[in-house]
């Protein structure tokens, strides 16, 4: 039986993770506030046999039995609210957010320090499973590692429950090929992997690309 994917949250990286996981026999449901606006681009996919639906945010938090949040910036926590709580309860939250803002003219982070886009979710959401990982890589290296140094650099992931990071870690390492992924503590790491979005931005400024990555050396 396929495993059921809701994805809250439509953007780029959204439908790049339903894309792929579609590709690899998933059954995927891509939520967004305006599902309407997505139709020619699910009737591509779906032209090429995958399965993949589309659907409010609260229908495919309630569609998937594993749920990937992919809303960024300050609509995060609200987008998570009108997919319903009840559609969250007891189910692991994979969060590839970021608590990103631009109106200075440069990327920031949102949060204050001390705490984590990752932690927000997690208090508000107390009986969700989350999850952060992959959200300092571009969408184009989430589902394909391979892309840059043969796959040989470095993923990180926090969370609360143990039993989740194992299943989102068997998860990317057999839908994506992810080879090296390290479990880093609880939620509240999620500061350092949220942080460290803003060192990959900088250094992907000085390449000219965002396909890249780091790589633990010890």
């Amino acid at each position: 039986m396929q495993m059921k994917i809701g994805i809250i949250g439509a953007g780029n990286a959204g439908k790049t993770l339903g894309s792929a996981l579609a590709s690899q026999g998933y059954s995927i449901m891509l939520g967004s506030r305006r599902p309407e606006k997505l139709t020619d681009w699910v009737q591509v996919e779906q032209a090429d046999k995958k399965t993949i639906f589309l659907g409010t945010l609260s229908e495919a938090a309630a569609f998937g039995d594993f749920l990937i949040h992919a809303v960024t910036g300050r609509e995060a926590i609200e987008a998570l609210k009108q997919a319903g709580e009840e559609n969250l309860h007891g189910k692991i939250l994979l969060d590839v957010s970021l608590p990103i803002d631009f109106s200075e003219g440069r990327m920031r982070l949102f949060t204050s320090t001390g705490e984590s886009l990752g932690e927000r979710i997690q208090s508000t959401f107390p009986d969700a499973k989350v999850v952060k990982a992959m959200n300092h890589i571009a969408a184009g290296v989430m589902v394909n590692p391979n892309r840059i140094a043969g796959g040989d650099h470095d993923l990180f992931m926090c969370g609360n429950d143990g039993t989740a990071k194992q299943a989102v870690s068997a998860l990317l390492k057999q839908a994506f090929g992810w080879k090296q992924i390290h479990d880093i503590g609880d939620i509240s790491a999620a500061q350092a992997t949220e942080g460290l979005a803003l060192l990959a931005s900088r250094v992907a400024s000085v390449l000219g690309h965002g396909m890249m990555n780091f790589k633990v050396s010890h």
